[in-house]
């Protein structure tokens, strides 16, 4: 079943919460909400709950508005950040309580509570004597789960249910998770602050900002194509030059601290850079010039760190800083840092001022060349 959200604002006596909410969850698919902390992501999922109400929009399951319903009344389920899991019950009694609210027969309330707890893998040899406590996180989460899927519900809201754990269990229940999903075939919206995590578990991605959806998409499309700078920003490891126009002769030029003006020519396109080189830098080297489809930027290496899979290095390009990974450590000195045309996005921000970046990074060759995507 189609969730449509169409207008929805939400705001708090002191506080934004949600403005102009449009978004259409696909049909049994998870749907990722991703954004910083304070941007509207667990007023959005409460909202869809029914825990809050909306001061304006509406919402939809299906062909049912459910914008004024109760929680009971919408068939959504939640999955929360603490798992909210009765201590003085057993696990079995965690898990059916729903069933036992909708007064399902107890046989057939044992059989569903058996069946979903062996899909989600929790041993059945002693959960009607066991409590939650006497399980780990892992597995409280679980049971959460469990507890969430039981009932069958029309719409899964999970609201950072992963960030207690650590990473090792936190990679494992995002597959599990994944899987327990799809193979129930429900709708799931998924928060998270986790930029990975929504990339890796989403069928679409939504990322918020200030209460509002600053772009939705594949996870392959906010990613690779972002809309905007924020979003650029965001997810992935970005690398961002700031340039402004030079309106005598209507250029854009690189920002410098020390009024050094570098010129870099656009095709004012997002997708679509150029660059000439119009200073020369120490030795005689341009700062900038074009080469293969790409802008290639004089930058310094000023110091490094091991991060595990590669070395990070901080470059500066014009009083610039760019962080750039490599497989090998690159001594301090000066190197060509390159962005090819078809990675790079102009993002223009207010007065006037431009934006240039890329995600991802590559190895150099003897050049020192690296792409930013």
């Amino acid at each position: 079943m189609q969730i449509h959200i169409q207008g929805l604002t939400k705001n708090y006596a002191k506080s934004r919460g949600i403005t102009g909410i449009d978004l259409l969850l696909p049909q049994r698919g998870l749907t990722a909400i991703v954004g910083p902390s304070g941007c509207g992501k667990t007023t959005l999922l409460r909202t869809l709950a029914g825990f809050l109400q909306p001061d304006s929009g509406s919402i939809h399951f299906g062909e049912r508005d459910v914008t004024r319903a109760t929680p009971q009344e919408r068939g959504a389920a939640m999955v929360f950040q603490n798992y909210a899991l009765w201590p003085h019950m057993s696990v079995f009694d965690n898990v059916a309580y729903g069933l036992k609210l909708r007064k399902i027969p107890p046989k057939e309330r044992e059989e569903k509570v058996f069946d979903v707890l062996r899909r989600v893998e929790i041993d059945l040899t002693e959960v009607r004597k066991r409590k939650p406590q006497q399980y780990s996180g892992g597995q409280q989460q679980r049971i959460a789960l469990a507890r969430a899927l039981v009932v069958q519900p029309d719409l899964l809201l999970m609201d950072e249910p992963l960030s207690n754990l650590d990473a090792k269990v936190r990679q494992r229940l995002r597959v599990e998770i994944r899987s327990i999903q799809q193979a129930f075939g429900i709708t799931a919206l998924y928060v998270t602050h986790d930029q990975e995590e929504a990339l890796s578990m989403a069928d679409y991605v939504v990322v918020m900002n200030e209460g509002r959806i600053e772009q939705a998409g594949t996870p392959e499309e906010v990613y690779r194509k972002p809309a905007t700078y924020f979003t650029a920003q965001f997810l992935g490891e970005s690398h961002t030059l700031q340039v402004m126009r030079d309106g005598k002769r209507s250029r854009l030029v690189l920002r410098s601290d020390d009024a050094k003006l570098i010129p870099v020519n656009s095709h004012e396109e997002r997708g679509a850079t150029g660059a000439e080189a119009h200073l020369p830098a120490s030795g005689g080297l341009p700062q900038v010039r074009r080469e293969d489809g790409g802008v290639l930027f004089l930058g310094e290496v000023k110091s490094r760190l091991f991060v595990g899979s590669a070395y990070r290095h901080m470059v500066t390009v014009n009083g610039q800083t760019v962080f750039v990974d490599d497989e090998a450590a690159q001594p301090e000195g000066t190197y060509w840092i390159r962005i090819p045309d078809d990675k790079a996005y102009w993002f223009e921000e207010t007065e006037e001022r431009n934006e240039t970046g890329g995600k991802e990074n590559a190895q150099g060759d003897e050049d020192k060349e690296v792409r930013s995507a």
